[in-house]
């Protein structure tokens, strides 16, 4: 009776909030709205109306942005303290979530995939969903016998909402997914060489010829094959337009008044204690240690726990362990804050494992409205005499250092020095900025900052001056890998005639040798590393085999095979069906991930982002 209470407990709020998220994903997966025909024959796409759109399907900012706000509540409840760069990775997320769910959307229309009440009724009784066998849980278990019980038992609860979700959301991409799995082939081959590489030992031993060991065989490049290379490859080096910024900025930090004050507060609070308020209900109220939150609404009342000398930072240590049961010490200043600390209970006290039971508030050290109005100051002053005088002026006048950020795109994020500042972006590319143009003062979480446009690289292709050191590096690597090969064939010649590692080892110190080494082929050898040819050549070797050259991620290199152990069959008997589940899962995923990415290569989609963020 208990399961079946909490079961009809359950269903009032968890299936119909399925049904919501159904909802919600039809808004999301663009069965609402629609594109405006002229738009669609024009290829446009207001960014008033929408963020973006997949194949003409509108993503609006309201949808975008409640999406981007559901997700941002679920970080600052988990009690994490939300930043620019949480946000921005957000909205990423959710913009790509967008766009798979809507060409998903697509692909599940123009497959005509639908569901039948006989297929919903065959998954619900043999293959309930995951989502489905969580309303059934009983100490962490799928209770199958109350979820049979209520399969079967009409009117015991609503499956209305369960059976819309499973014919609108949940059976359609199971359907696909099936659809796509088709390519996801496994063999017993690829079972094989897999329980190969997680089960047998390969003891080898190496002579590795790594770049340096080529240095005086690898000839620069010179500047008429630079740009050789250069014009040879034009295509490469196409780059939408850049623009290039000079900034002044100031960084959001507390002064001195601001310790003062927090230190105040750390005093009121003591004295709010010394009055008769109860110590966990300040805690709760004013600490700002983010491990106090237990739910929104309540906290831990500052508790810590039992812990031992070591534990906390010498300041704290200091604070705790010289006083008695009972005691409440503060404002003890440490790297996180003022703290006001309440001793609960000693134990093993003058002994090795003495330890203390306290309860903490925290209060950090942070910018007061004072310290903010300065630096804004500052910064509204710099800007007002930049636009009156001149950028360089005002520098000379205010004793500031200007720094630069080049080389920036119209949906870049990061500025120099002062990090994520996207506003500053904008105002870059916006219409009315022109080279020469000073900004007001903006601000991220940590700077204030003025900018100027310095200038602006057009759209097209890189100048040879621009992208020289790449091109370069590129000429350089690819020497520096026909050296390597080179030389490690001619190694592996000696070898072939007697010599040994450790002999052309000491004709040249800079090869690397590895005398022996045992891994797994899933492990990284000394000096290899993980490389996907090395792997390749040791899954068919037999001990005593010569190996090589074979390419690393840093070169080429010799190997010779020292042992391999014996085929474990007692192994394989228990490992083969796991090892193909696991392959199996692998490659779905990849599957889906190559099915989607030929998707997006395809579609229509237009990103509206810059104009909103």
């Amino acid at each position: 009776m208990g399961m079946m209470t909490t079961l009809r407990n359950r269903m009032h709020v968890v299936l119909w909030t399925l049904l919501a998220l159904f909802l919600l994903s039809m808004t999301v997966g663009g069965l609402v709205g629609g594109a405006n025909i002229i738009d669609q024959l024009l290829g446009r796409v207001n960014p008033a109306e929408a963020i973006g759109s997949v194949n003409g399907s509108k993503i609006t900012p309201s949808q975008f942005n409640q999406a981007v706000n559901a997700r941002m509540e679920a970080i600052r409840n988990s009690g994490t303290e939300v930043s620019d760069q949480h946000l921005d990775r957000v909205r990423e997320e959710v913009w790509n979530s967008f766009i798979e769910e809507r060409l998903t959307e697509q692909a599940i229309e123009d497959l005509d995939i639908t569901i039948s009440n006989d297929e919903i009724l065959f998954h619900l009784e043999n293959n309930p969903p995951m989502d489905i066998q969580r309303l059934f849980m009983a100490n962490n278990t799928f209770d199958e016998e109350t979820y049979r019980q209520a399969l079967n038992t009409p009117g015991m609860i609503d499956w209305t909402p369960i059976e819309a979700w499973m014919r609108e959301f949940y059976l359609p991409r199971f359907k696909l997914q099936q659809y796509i799995n088709v390519s996801a082939v496994v063999s017993d081959q690829d079972v094989h060489e897999e329980f190969i590489k997680r089960n047998t030992d390969f003891t080898i031993s190496a002579l590795h010829v790594v770049p340096a060991a080529v240095e005086d065989r690898v000839i620069d490049p010179s500047e008429d094959e630079l740009m050789a290379d250069y014009k040879s490859r034009r295509d490469d080096f196409k780059r939408e337009e850049k623009r290039h910024l000079s900034y002044v900025s100031w960084p959001k930090a507390p002064t001195q008044e601001d310790t003062l004050r927090v230190k105040q507060e750390a005093l009121d609070i003591i004295m709010a204690y010394s009055d008769g308020d109860d110590f966990g209900k300040l805690a709760n109220i004013h600490t700002m240690d983010p491990g106090n939150q237990v739910t929104p609404d309540s906290g831990r009342g500052g508790d810590l726990g039992w812990f031992g000398k070591g534990q906390m930072v010498p300041e704290f240590d200091q604070a705790v362990f010289n006083v008695k049961a009972g005691a409440v010490v503060g404002p003890i200043l440490t790297q996180f804050g003022y703290h006001v600390i309440k001793v609960d209970s000693i134990r093993n006290k003058g002994k090795d494992n003495h330890q203390v039971k306290a309860a903490h508030i925290l209060i950090n050290i942070e910018m007061g409205q004072n310290t903010r109005t300065a630096i804004r100051r500052k910064a509204t002053l710099f800007s007002y005499d930049a636009q009156d005088y001149g950028f360089a002026a005002a520098q000379d006048s205010h004793s500031v250092t200007a720094q630069q950020a080049n080389y920036i795109g119209e949906n870049d994020l990061f500025l120099g020095s002062v990090g994520m500042f996207r506003s500053g972006v904008r105002w870059a590319y916006h219409t009315d900025t022109e080279i020469g143009t000073i900004s007001d003062p903006m601000e991220t979480d940590d700077f204030y900052a003025v900018f100027v446009l310095d200038s602006i690289s057009p759209e097209g292709i890189a100048s040879f001056e621009d992208v020289r050191t790449q091109v370069y590096a590129s000429i350089s690597r690819e020497r520096e890998t026909v050296a390597t090969e080179s030389y490690a064939s001619e190694l592996r010649s000696q070898v072939d005639g007697g010599s040994s590692f450790q002999s052309l080892k000491e004709g040249n110190d800079k090869l690397d040798f590895v005398p022996s080494d045992e891994k797994k082929l899933k492990g990284s050898f000394i000096s290899l590393g993980r490389s996907g040819q090395v792997m390749g050549a040791l899954l068919n070797a037999n001990a005593g085999d010569l190996l090589g050259p074979i390419k690393t991620n840093r070169g080429h290199s010799l190997i010779q095979v020292l042992n391999v152990s014996a085929f474990d069959s007692t192994a394989w008997t228990t490992q083969k069906d796991i090892v193909r589940a696991d392959i199996t899962r692998q490659k779905q995923t990849l599957a889906f991930q190559n099915w989607m990415m030929e998707l997006r290569d395809a579609a229509d989609i237009v990103d509206n982002r810059k104009y909103h963020f």
